[in-house]
């Protein structure tokens, strides 16, 4: 795999546990659709925005974002004023645009922000602003839009996917360090013998230590600077892959 050329998109916003630095070192899609059946940021799809997407997320928050950010033009991105609190926000602003500045006053949250956090006001203060909601990030937000025009959004299960051959990029709640997100209530029996009946290319994300697929080690990976490695595993089947990443690679998923 070419890694200078899948960049694609930059992430819309800073998610806890996204995939977007960690993306290229999964196989890359074999097939024109990709499912995210764990939407959260995309930081898979984001990869390869050319194709189709379909992207399912329980979390009405962030369901909300992706109507938003695929239904917005640019102009409407540019609409929306730099603050550092959601309540000096205009009425006007659509309440998926809320999210997206609550989200991105944080560096990496599970949930959207009401104030700018302590450690962006530190980044600023140093002269950082690309992670943060300013008008460099909202311009890069502005001018990606167009390209996920044709993406979809399911509010939902995951099971409620639709059953089709496709890449399957699966990264739900980890087994036991997923406890930080909203919905992280998951049956991981029943999710386990739903990733083995989806049909083409499945991969499916994990932690060491998750017991509920026959994963294997696949990455040392860590969330932030300074924080400790934590080992990526996976499971895969369907359209056979060529593991192109030794596996003492390191990724870092912010700052961008």
């Amino acid at each position: 795999m070419n890694r200078e050329r899948n960049q694609g998109l930059r992430p819309f916003w800073n998610y806890y546990g996204g995939k977007w630095r960690a993306a290229p070192h999964y196989p890359a899609p074999v097939y024109g659709t990709i499912v995210e059946p764990f939407a959260g940021a995309a930081g898979y799809s984001l990869r390869y925005p050319s194709l189709r997407v379909v992207l399912v997320e329980r979390y009405a928050v962030i369901a909300e974002m992706w109507r938003f950010l695929i239904g917005a033009s640019p102009a409407d991105i540019r609409a929306i004023p730099v603050v550092e609190n959601i309540d000096d926000l205009p009425s006007s602003v659509p309440e998926g645009g809320r999210y997206l500045v609550g989200f991105l006053l944080n560096a990496a949250a599970a949930r959207p922000c009401r104030t700018l956090s302590a450690g962006l006001r530190r980044q600023l203060a140093r002269g950082i602003v690309l992670n943060s909601w300013g008008e460099k990030r909202r311009e890069r937000i502005a001018q990606q839009v167009d390209v996920i025009r044709h993406w979809q959004i399911i509010e939902g299960d995951y099971a409620e996917a639709p059953d089709i051959e496709a890449t399957w990029f699966v990264d739900p709640p980890y087994q036991v360090a997923g406890r930080h997100y909203v919905h992280s209530d998951v049956d991981y029996e029943t999710l386990g013998a739903w990733c083995r009946a989806r049909r083409g290319q499945v991969l499916v994300c994990e932690n060491e230590g998750a017991d509920w697929l026959p994963f294997r080690r696949h990455m040392s990976a860590k969330a932030w600077p300074g924080r400790a490695h934590s080992a990526e595993v996976l499971w895969s089947s369907g359209s056979p892959y060529q593991m192109d990443l030794a596996l003492s690679v390191s990724t870092e998923e912010a700052p961008e």
